[in-house]
């Protein structure tokens, strides 16, 4: 199973057809494909989890890499330990299997299991695989998987970032084949289509033509030769499953909600432009959410709101965030600003923000918390996500030449790898089973 984050479907097209992924373009024109789509906001951690835990975000509750709300307004990472249900490879319905993963976020800090891993940790760690021999035996096979945490942009030059990106991804394929003999699943994540289309999508602009010097066209590359890689060793009882949680596309600029916030009144600021909470009725989620959080009282240390007043500032925030024109289009930036309750119905939907605004035009999008905005140099970006991405998958448990036009979701990709297994697929996932044989 191959995490291929950020494939946009319009670039797969334009790129298998003009013969530049050969594996993408066998794995499509042989086996099973569709579309897949997010569910609510499109970010890396609600799909990777619903992935990993068979779950919807509204239950499994990671709808960033980091809390939603914090009693100190400091957003914390996400880990192992915030899981509300088991990993694949700690549920019963594949008790027996043997699991190897590498770099998918969600699995850290690491926990015991019957196979390897190589986690996806937030920051410099040496304790991010099992057994702790792992990377070791890896490097005796000069097979050396890099974390994603070492691989940062802060805006170094593009010809010493890019060579790092792709290799990263190089290595944790190399890492999957390895691993492969001693596995029944291996699932890969692949990073650099997704970090080149952040920072890089502008190269994009200059046309077709340009494509191929495009950094964006060779994270591409280099995810292609992956699954080129497994296609070659996959014999006749080995499935290849490829597909991406979210997709990409152009992004203009950022638009800060807590400026429009503060000047309705709903946000004030103190000390060189700080957020004065004692003073604040609502604010913006953190990054990648969409979302903004109603100061609570019981919810955070200097929350103004009161239970009884909830609904009255929801509303407020509402409407004005309705009627916020965009000054680069003259029209609203917003088409919509939904409650969590709407957007993420589940047992975890507390864990959202309050509100999720739903972007008029995906190329202007929501800041998000400021502190996480500037650690990750978010206004620098060309590129973000967007909900519709792809999947496909070859081998005996896939039609062949078989196209599911009904979109898919990641809770689908668990219920595949059970039905892929003989297993039954649990009677509270919602995922269906993709690219079934007729």
């Amino acid at each position: 199973m191959i995490i291929t984050e950020g494939a946009a479907p319009a670039l797969l097209d334009r790129w298998c057809e003009a013969g530049a992924l050969p594996g993408f373009a066998r794995l499509r024109r042989e086996g099973g494909h569709g579309p897949l789509s997010a569910e609510g906001t499109p970010y890396e951690p609600p799909g990777l989890l619903s992935v990993l835990t068979g779950r919807r975000a509204a239950d499994h509750g990671f709808f960033s890499y980091w809390t939603c709300h914090d009693p100190e307004y400091s957003p914390q990472v996400l880990g192992s330990k915030d899981r509300r249900h088991p990993l694949l490879w700690q549920h019963r319905t594949f008790a027996g299997l043997r699991f190897a993963g590498i770099g998918v976020f969600g699995t850290h800090p690491v926990e015991p299991m019957e196979g390897a891993l190589i986690s996806y940790p937030m920051h410099a760690t040496l304790h991010a695989c099992h057994p702790r021999d792992l990377q070791r035996r890896l490097a005796r096979q000069g097979i050396r998987p890099v974390h994603d945490v070492s691989v940062f942009w802060t805006g170094q030059p593009r010809e010493h970032l890019l060579p790092r990106l792709l290799e990263a991804d190089r290595q944790r394929g190399r890492a999957a084949l390895a691993l492969l003999p001693e596995s029944d699943i291996v699932i890969v994540n692949l990073t650099s289509i997704d970090r080149t289309s952040h920072i890089y999508w502008q190269e994009l602009d200059h046309g077709p033509e340009h494509d191929h010097e495009s950094a964006v066209f060779a994270a591409y590359r280099t995810c292609d030769q992956v699954i080129q890689d497994a296609l070659a060793v996959a014999d006749d009882h080995t499935d290849v499953m490829a597909f991406s949680e979210i997709g990409f596309g152009p992004l203009r600029a950022y638009c800060s909600i807590n400026d429009h916030l503060a000047e309705a009144g709903l946000l004030a600021t103190g000390a060189e432009g700080r957020i004065d909470w004692s003073g604040t009725r609502a604010f913006e989620a953190v990054q990648g959410t969409h979302g903004i959080n109603i100061n609570v009282r019981d919810r955070y240390k200097s929350g103004t709101v009161g239970r009884a007043e909830y609904e009255k500032v929801a509303g407020e925030v509402r409407a004005l965030l309705l009627d916020t024109v965009n000054p680069r289009t003259g029209r609203p930036y917003f088409a919509d600003v939904r409650t969590r309750e709407d957007v993420y119905p589940g047992t975890a939907t507390a864990g959202a923000p309050d509100l999720i605004l739903e972007p008029a035009d995906w190329r202007y999008l929501p800041l998000g918390d400021p502190q996480w905005a500037g650690h990750v140099h978010r206004t620098w970006q060309s590129g973000w996500h967007r909900r519709e991405s792809y999947w496909a998958g070859l081998g005996p448990g896939f039609a062949p030449a078989h196209t599911d036009g009904t979109p898919a979701a990641p809770v689908d990709i668990p219920a595949t790898l059970a039905t892929l297994h003989g297993r039954p697929v649990p009677a509270d996932w919602p995922g269906r089973p993709l690219g079934a044989p007729a």
